[in-house]
């Protein structure tokens, strides 16, 4: 699924991917497919990505731009 969790932890110097697993609570395989845009979110997974970096749905999902 589209998204910029790989942009956002870049411009929020989140450098690896067990620090953004840790941050949004999966583990580590779990967090490197969402970075490479491999996974299918759950609701609670896009809630909690868009509360960490504090951007909308919509941004988070590539839907709209900034």
């Amino acid at each position: 699924m589209k998204n910029r969790a790989m942009l956002l932890c870049i411009k929020n110097n989140i450098e690896t991917i067990e620090e953004y697993a840790r941050k949004i609570g999966v583990s580590p395989s779990r967090a490197e497919s969402i970075l490479k845009e491999n996974a299918v979110l759950t609701q609670d997974e896009i809630d909690t990505n868009c509360k960490l970096f504090n951007v909308g749905r919509d941004y988070f999902l590539a839907l709209v731009e900034a």
